[in-house]
């Protein structure tokens, strides 16, 4: 088959082919046809790739190729060509097409975006652990899902613990044994480490988990943890006590 021949199975995308692009891409016998001060701008990838290829100019009949899924690179493209200028009501699906390909090209305020986009959905625990390990996000964000599985009555699932790793385990075992030396140092009759605060509970972590610091939020101010009856000292009877001191014995 001639480049030619080849070049003509190639289709426009329906939404990112602009009359008024300057640069062309093709994904998956697709071209993108998109705004090129965009990628300059915040790419130093592009910036290398533009100036250095030499199968490609970035035209229709010489674009540049991205091996990429051209469903994942449209999503992408949505944050620059957004047509109502807001990010929500977008699937997390959405959210991880473009962390990945901002994490790989190194668009860092994109990558941002998204890190604060995923931070919104409801995850458990371990799906959140596993998903900001992967990406290399702050861990610091990880505090409040540590800490419900340090609160949890069980160790994670078999399942669970491979996807957290084994470091993770063995830290989360430790943060728990802590917390429960920590509940009966405070007088807890029947210690686990789900009756400590959560800004208790932060503190372990951040340190088990050399996490340098948390912030405010993890304050322990109105954040309780579950109730335990505790040993506290008898008290003495008003009065009772000079009384006693008064009685002598009788000679």
């Amino acid at each position: 088959m001639t480049v030619e021949q080849d070049m003509k199975q190639i289709t426009k995308h329906n939404q990112y082919y602009i009359r008024d692009g300057n640069v062309v891409f093709v994904v998956e016998r697709q071209l993108f046809r998109v705004h090129r001060h965009f990628f300059e701008r915040e790419s130093q990838f592009f910036s290398h790739y533009f100036t250095t290829s030499e199968e490609a100019d970035g035209t229709d009949d010489k674009p540049f190729v991205l091996d990429v899924k051209s469903e994942d690179f449209a999503k992408f493209l949505w944050v620059w060509y957004n047509p109502k200028y807001r990010f929500g009501g977008q699937p997390k699906e959405t959210w991880l097409a473009i962390i990945t390909l901002a994490t790989r090209w190194g668009f860092d305020s994109i990558r941002e975006l998204a890190i604060r986009q995923l931070h919104r959905f409801p995850m458990s625990p371990v799906d959140r652990i596993a998903l900001y390990k992967e990406y290399n996000i702050d861990k610091k964000l990880l505090i409040p899902s540590y800490v419900d599985l340090c609160k949890s009555p069980t160790l994670p699932s078999p399942a669970d613990a491979q996807r957290l790793q084994l470091e993770t385990v063995l830290r989360l075992a430790d943060a728990r044994e802590r917390a429960l030396l920590r509940a009966a140092e405070n007088g807890c009759l029947s210690p686990t480490s789900s009756v400590l605060e959560d800004g208790e509970l932060a503190t372990i972590i951040n340190d088990v988990f050399e996490m340098g610091g948390i912030g405010d939020q993890f304050s322990s101010n109105g954040m309780n943890g579950t109730d335990c009856p505790t040993i506290k000292p008898p008290k003495t009877k008003p009065g009772k006590a000079s009384q006693d001191k008064g009685k002598g014995k009788s000679k």
